[in-house]
């Protein structure tokens, strides 16, 4: 299927989170949902929410992308096209 956003329904039911709280966290809820990451964010630290976005946890990508992995979630890294 195309590359869209999940509804508020998708995201209750797939990620068990509410509209507004997305985060690569929640794959660890959801084993079956790949995440593709841009490799140009795997340099840095990339800011998430702990399932709720009332607060924000600072991680270096490389690390957050090796606790997924570890976990059994599926990560592709790949290089995003730059819009002109």
């Amino acid at each position: 299927r195309s590359l869209s956003f999940a509804s508020a329904d998708e995201l209750r039911e797939v990620l068990q989170l509410d509209t507004g709280a997305v985060t690569p966290l929640a794959l660890l809820n959801a084993r079956e949902v790949t995440l593709y990451l841009d490799e140009a964010l795997l340099e840095g630290r990339i800011a998430v929410h702990p399932n709720v976005n009332t607060a924000t946890v600072w991680l270096r990508t490389a690390d957050l992308v090796s606790l997924l992995r570890a976990q059994g979630v599926s990560v592709e890294v790949v290089p995003f096209p730059c819009l002109p």
